[in-house]
């Protein structure tokens, strides 16, 4: 076949593809970790992403027109045509697309720490803080400025670089006895070490931290004492089990664990889907998400403790 290279990893073959040699492309890009995309709505959809991508995360440059006409014009199509076919292969908006990439590069400028709220504002091309921080807090589940408080909380005290770890290591064995074992899954790596650092500092927990259920599960031989879950868990990995299925295999396989699902959607009927699927409890994502998941810890280990105590008198009756 002849062709010319129009842009990386797009191509302009010369003659006519017959079914038997496109079958052969197919399983030539397959056999190189390689997808032949060939089907036009699906390569347009991929130009929308990777125009967002680019814009949001790569180029210095700002977009000086309303980003609907400026895909428009990089696309030469109509954006009501373009926004129709995002929504309808992807599941979800242009717009709600380009947030969840805005946000992740906000998340990534503030953990730098090299730009002020306001200069992160402006160079995501938001109107105010208050619009970058009421966008951050839907997505992410709290504000730019507690994000800030919570991403270095870990740092280790003065008094503890150089003392020895033999005497450290002593102490902590006596400790970790006491201590309540918890995993926490979440696809957002980034939040996930905000909720792991709380727990950490609060200093009764022993934490295993999975991005998905599939990990946990591969590891619930451990017997955690409980376990909190994300809702979705598939916002990575497609294939990826969901919170709901990982909740699902966890009661299979354990049904007394307590599982706390968490998730950023403050919407009851998530909330009564878990339950229905025999969470203990459901707990939005916000500022007040670690003080109300402790209560809800001490209530289930409290009751979990007072079911094996009525159990052991039951089974000596």
């Amino acid at each position: 076949l002849h062709f010319s290279i129009v842009s990386l990893g797009e191509v302009d073959v010369m003659e006519n593809i017959s079914i038997p040699q496109r079958e052969q492309l197919r399983i030539g890009f397959n056999n190189v970790g390689l997808e032949l995309m060939d089907d036009n709505r699906a390569i347009l959809i991929e130009k929308i992403k990777n125009i967002i991508i680019e814009t949001v995360h790569h180029s210095n440059e700002p977009v000086k027109i309303n980003f609907s006409h400026y895909l428009s014009e990089k696309l030469n199509h109509d954006y009501p045509y373009l926004a129709n076919l995002f929504s309808e292969v992807q599941g979800t908006t242009i717009e709600q697309f380009l947030i969840s990439h805005k946000i992740e590069k906000a998340k990534e400028l503030l953990t730098y720490g090299e730009l002020s709220i306001t200069l992160i504002a402006s160079k995501l091309q938001y109107s105010s803080v208050a619009h970058l921080s009421s966008q951050f807090k839907k997505v992410v589940g709290i504000s730019p400025s507690h994000f800030l408080k919570l991403k270095n909380i870990r740092r280790k005290p003065l008094e503890e670089i150089g003392a020895s770890a033999d005497k450290t290591n002593l102490g902590n064995l006596k400790e970790d006895k006491n201590k309540i074992k918890l995993f926490l899954i979440d696809d957002d790596p980034v939040y996930l070490k905000l909720l792991e650092n709380q727990f950490l500092d609060y200093g009764s927990f022993i934490l295993k931290t999975f991005t998905t259920g599939e990990h946990c599960i591969e590891n619930l031989s451990e017997n955690p004492d409980i376990i909190i879950s994300d809702y979705h868990l598939n916002g990575i990995i497609e294939d990826a089990m969901t919170g709901l299925e990982t909740l699902d295999k966890i009661k299979y396989l354990n049904a007394s664990i307590p599982v706390i699902m968490l998730s950023s959607q403050d919407k009851i009927d998530v909330a009564v889907d878990c339950l229905h699927h025999k969470a203990t409890d459901y707990v939005v994502k916000n500022e007040t998400a670690f003080f109300r998941l402790k209560k809800i810890i001490t209530t289930a280990l409290s009751y979990n403790k007072m079911e094996m105590q009525l159990n052991w008198f039951e089974d000596r009756m």
